[in-house]
């Protein structure tokens, strides 16, 4: 009886935990030009990755120009890029100018990462109910 109740514990000591989720926070409210992530109101551009960090979005080489944010690179697409992901969940305002550079997209498409683009709202719902890791960039500014 004793090695039975030993085989019990060995098996009960080697089960994993189920996790939900555990990567993600989760967005809660959106005003134009903000948004709220775990009671966080940010309004600037950023990303999720796929351990839940928040990253701010910097512009690229060419300084403070505008334009520099409404296109995501190659090499910004190499920055953010984790093996891990199976998606990429890209929201912006209805007026967005962001867009992907065709070297960008190859990019993705090559890694087998899925582009999702969607307006700001339907991005943070798209995210908060995903299942599996993702990136998020959330572009706020235009």
């Amino acid at each position: 009886m004793n090695s039975n109740h030993q085989n019990e514990e060995t098996v009960k000591n080697t089960a994993r935990p189920l996790i939900c989720n555990p990567m993600k926070p989760t967005i809660k409210t959106t005003r134009t030009g903000k948004i709220a992530v775990n009671r966080r109101t940010i309004d600037y551009d950023f990303y999720i990755d796929p351990d839940g960090n928040l990253i701010r979005r910097k512009m690229t080489s060419k300084g403070k120009e505008r334009d520099s944010l409404s296109i995501l690179t190659l090499d910004e697409a190499g920055r953010i890029y984790d093996p891990v992901v199976n998606e990429m969940i890209i929201g912006c305002p209805s007026d967005c100018k962001l867009r992907l550079s065709n070297e960008a997209t190859d990019f993705f498409e090559e890694k087998r990462c899925k582009i999702k683009l969607l307006p700001l709202r339907e991005a943070i719902e798209y995210w908060n109910n995903y299942e599996g890791k993702a990136i998020g960039l959330f572009h706020l500014n235009n």
